[in-house]
């Protein structure tokens, strides 16, 4: 028979039926049931082969349509779970030797007896000869890529994204359907899992839980210092708690929340959750190869209780995905990119997808660094249910000698929305050959290239104004915001500004040079990832330099253009380990009075860190003194926004200098506040300091 290349299809037949289940025994633990694909009532056509172990169904017939086509084809079962919650179905399924011909079925898309020729009460699966597991260690999601004629476990609901079976406490006894399709697919047992634990084979041949979740995950225990959790090794590629977080953190009801490029049971990465304080971390999902979402690289965006992200290398084809998830592991894939020609990087949508989502309504926004017409990436819309993607732009190719095109290319940071406009940047192409800044409607109009970096010194990597922008950017107003990872007097990037419209280009900060043998510097080198703007002050991450040459965290007051290096990575070992992380690579998170962000590597580990530091608070300072007629004094105070300030006065600078507190402030968003006193004395000395 024909392999069809989709996984449900849904047609307009309407056909009343109803199967009456038998009771089937079942044996259940805490988030688990159990229960053979022979125990259920059986339609006619199933075949029982019990002369060896296991005692597996089969059905007799093939079948070419999209749903079962008759009660005959179909099994029932009652299933009774031991609580409610959201289960996710697996299945012990043996293909036969046809391979593809060999390997469809469908199951109910939700509990209660079903028409069996109604094609929207069934999810179709299909494929299954290229996937699955059968190491008792393996970890089964939708992926795995085991072949025909062995047995195997899959996660269907993941394989076929569906989002799982939800259980309410007053209804825990439920009619579970399933309906054949193709002859020689062998069926032996099914498993409802609560969604969350990471099942093994092990796991679910015994019908056991997995061990309670090691809050920590992790060989190195809590935090240790500004390293909030660090990453453990990955020696064959594998770990529990993931590996290299090349994305930001998003902070959810009091939680922090990331992901990891690579590392997770099954070495595409994870997506994790933790408490502020690192005491407490979980990696509630481990990402595997094809078709699951693996190596996720942009930030989560969250809307309500769901996330949607990018993976660079996930999705059915391995060249990336768009996909929707939950806390409790729960993942969908809402767009998996094509496969590229191998002949010119080229194909329809873009490929491997690398930063996060720009959101407005049900409608996400991003791009891909790959791909496309001219395999330099794209810029696309995707409807957050998966309905509609479209492609808004496809980067033009370049100049094989030159490197320049109008546009630019290869786009690695992600969209910023702002009214009906998406801003953002490519990382080469453009006038000068180094990357540009650009705009584009929502819709997909008026692509405006706003500023095209200029051409490097061929032997200095140096120009005026930077080049090779891999971050996205940040606005305020009609001001733009971003860097670029080299170029500049120093040939180590800058840090920029730019209207909305194109206008008024400037650099606010050039990255030094670094020492050619030790790659250290004062403030940093080759920025990677976008600002954040908090108070009138940019905040962000350099990959590389610093004291130690394994990057910094720095500030820029954008009133007067004080950069401040906030901290410096450890020089990393031989070994590739330090104690704080090193080559932090994506945008930083506020909460506070504290930087919260992702170290691509070092720490304990050598796999990267989750890092906190705290802004530092800075000394107040009195901008202004006004006597008043009334024969009071009003001081005006600058220092920390939002900070709570005591005010001291004395009349006497000689020590002991007795000073007393004469009020307490509470500064603006811009950190300033006023204080106005009497003046008891002929000269009076005040200080403030913040609480």
């Amino acid at each position: 028979m024909r392999r069809n290349s989709f996984h449900r299809l849904t047609v307009t037949c309407i056909f009343a039926m109803t199967i009456s289940a038998a009771v089937t025994r079942v044996a259940f633990a805490d988030g688990i049931v159990t229960f053979e694909a022979e125990s259920g009532a059986l339609g006619a056509d199933w075949a029982v082969s019990n002369s060896s172990s296991p005692a597996y169904i089969t059905i007799l017939t093939d079948n070419t349509t999209n749903n079962p086509a008759s009660a005959a084809r179909v099994a029932s079962y009652s299933v009774t779970f031991p609580a409610a919650g959201t289960y996710q179905l697996y299945a012990r399924v043996r293909v036969g030797t046809n391979t593809f011909n060999d390997d469809s079925m469908f199951y109910a898309a939700s509990f209660g007896g079903k028409s069996p020729t109604l094609s929207s009460d069934w999810i179709f699966v299909n494929g299954l000869a290229a996937a699955g597991f059968s190491n008792g260690t393996d970890v089964v999601t939708g992926g795995g890529s085991l072949g025909s004629g062995m047995w195997k476990w899959i996660n269907l609901s993941q394989f076929t994204s569906q989002s799982g079976f939800t259980v309410s406490a007053g209804n825990l006894t439920q009619t579970f359907q399933i309906g054949a399709r193709e002859n020689g697919l062998d069926l032996d047992e099914f498993v409802f899992g609560t969604s969350g634990p990471a099942f093994t084979v092990s796991n679910l041949d015994s019908g056991t839980l997995p061990p309670p979740s090691n809050i920590n995950t992790n060989l190195f225990v809590g935090p240790d210092g500004m390293a909030i959790h660090r990453f453990s090794a990955i020696p064959d590629g594998l770990n529990l708690d993931g590996a290299n977080p090349a994305a930001g953190l998003a902070l959810v009801a009091g939680a922090l929340c990331g992901t990891t490029l690579n590392g997770g049971s099954q070495g595409a990465g994870t997506a994790f959750w933790m408490t502020l304080d690192g005491t407490n971390f979980s990696a509630f999902r481990t990402f595997t190869n094809a078709p699951d979402a693996g190596n996720p690289q942009g930030e989560l965006t969250f809307s309500g209780s769901k996330f949607f992200s990018t993976s660079l290398a996930g999705g059915s084809n391995g060249v990336g995905a768009v996909f929707a998830g939950q806390t409790n592991g729960s993942v969908t894939l809402l767009k998996s990119f094509a496969a590229v020609s191998e002949d010119n990087a080229t194909n329809s949508g873009g490929a491997s997808p690398s930063a996060a989502l720009a959101s407005s309504g049900a409608t996400l926004y991003g791009m891909t660094t790959a791909g496309g017409a001219a395999g330099n990436g794209t810029i696309f819309s995707q409807t957050t249910n998966g309905a509609t993607f479209s492609i808004l732009h496809n980067f033009t190719a370049l100049d094989s000698q030159t490197g320049t095109n109008l546009d630019g290319a290869v786009p690695w940071g992600g969209l910023i929305l702002s009214g009906d406009k998406l801003y953002g940047t490519a990382s080469v192409g453009g006038a000068g050959g180094s990357g540009v800044v650009f705009s584009i409607g929502t819709n997909g109009a008026s692509f405006t290239t706003l500023h095209s970096f200029a051409p490097l010194d061929t032997i200095a990597a140096t120009n005026a104004d930077g080049a090779v922008p891999f971050g996205g950017l940040v606005v305020s107003n009609t001001t733009l915001y971003g860097t670029t990872s080299t170029g500049g007097s120093g040939g180590r990037g800058t840090i920029f500004s730019v209207q909305t419209n194109g206008g008024g280009f400037t650099v606010l900060h050039h990255f030094t040079a670094v020492d050619s043998i030790t790659g250290t510097n004062a403030d940093g080198a080759s920025p990677c990832a976008s600002l954040l703007l908090s108070s009138n002050v940019l905040y962000g991450t350099a990959s590389v330099g610093g004291a130690g040459a394994a990057g910094t965290v720095f500030s820029l007051k954008l009133a007067s253009l004080q950069f401040t290096t906030l901290h410096s990575f450890a020089t990393i070992a031989s070994n590739g380990t330090n104690r704080d992380g090193a080559f932090p690579a994506a945008p930083l998170l506020r909460f506070g009075n504290s930087l919260y962000g992702t170290a691509f590597s070092g720490g304990p580990g050598a796999a990267g860190t989750v890092f906190n530091i705290p802004i530092p608070t800075p000394p107040a300072v009195i901008t202004n003194v006004v006597r008043n007629l009334n024969g009071t004094v009003t001081l005006s105070f600058l220092g920390a926004p939002n900070s709570t300030n005591v005010i001291q006065a004395t009349a006497s600078l000689t020590p002991p200098v007795a000073w007393q507190d004469v009020s307490t402030n509470i500064a603006d968003a811009n950190g300033a506040w006023q204080f106005t006193g009497s003046i008891n004395a002929s000269i009076r000395f005040y200080r403030s300091y913040a609480n």
